[in-house]
């Protein structure tokens, strides 16, 4: 090919690309069969977990974390806010146990032989395992589905051919001090419907918490009549990036969902 053919052909190679660039582009989605989509799948799964028990392996780390080391634990939930963690360290011995009802929780932790009492939505942290416990609420909120205003009319839906994103203005949060209000952004893989992250933003750049699922799996689901699947994430890690932030990691080694009691 001549050095004539290679500059004719630039300009039509220019195009192909923008033309690929643009067919990734997001595009805003009014209200429609793509936009119920996307919400209906992240509410069925919602409503699909009605109980969940799990087994879990946490990493801790951050400023002011009680604890920076490997964490052994179960998850006990009941839909639609019923939550108990319990936490171990070498040898089983019990370093944290955790319960949510509604609003309201409960914290003992054995090696203070203390009980931290607060509430989910209060925006003050009374001990440094506060802050521990609501990293960890994001992430297990991840898992199920329960991601604030993934159902509500204000929230603003994008969409290419690998993914939904999900933009809602939130109001402050129990991660924020009364001063913080933030943007919630949700990211949906567009074939599977499988919640990938959850952005909690002040600003278009500025991004102060990041929960991220991967390693998703299909887990069984007995009903009365027959068994289905729904399709959980076994690793879950969710980053505070302030100044006195933290992460946690949890990787799940089971999940069992609707046993019988």
């Amino acid at each position: 090919m001549n050095a004539v053919n290679r500059w004719f052909l630039l300009p039509l190679m220019f195009l192909v690309g923008c033309a690929g660039m643009f067919q990734g582009s997001l595009r805003p989605l009014e209200d429609g069969p793509d936009r119920q989509e996307v919400f209906q799948a992240l509410s069925q799964k919602e409503l699909t977990i009605r109980t969940l028990r799990g087994l879990f392996q946490a990493s801790i780390s951050g400023s002011g974390v009680p604890v920076s080391q490997k964490i052994l634990g179960t998850i006990s939930y009941v839909h639609p806010d019923v939550l108990d963690l319990e936490g171990f360290i070498r040898m089983g011995v019990p370093v944290m146990n955790f319960h949510r009802r509604g609003n309201d929780y409960e914290l003992y932790v054995p090696s203070e032989d203390k009980v931290i009492t607060g509430r989910v939505d209060a925006p003050q942290e009374h001990s440094p395992w506060d802050h521990t416990v609501m990293l960890s609420l994001r992430a297990l909120d991840a898992v199920l589905g329960k991601v604030s205003g993934v159902s509500s009319e204000e929230a603003v839906v994008w969409k290419n051919n690998e993914r939904y994103r999900i933009d809602l203005a939130s109001t402050q949060s129990s991660f924020t001090s009364s001063q913080d209000d933030f943007n919630v952004r949700t990211w949906v893989d567009a074939q599977t419907m499988d919640l990938t992250s959850i952005e909690y933003r002040r600003s278009f750049d500025d991004i102060v918490v990041f929960v991220e699922c991967e390693d998703y799996r299909e887990v069984k689901t007995p009903t009365s009549k027959e068994s289905s699947l729904v399709r959980l994430p076994f690793l879950v890690r969710a980053t505070d990036y302030r100044i006195n932030g933290g992460s946690i990691t949890l990787r799940f080694k089971e999940f069992i969902v609707n046993a019988a009691s």
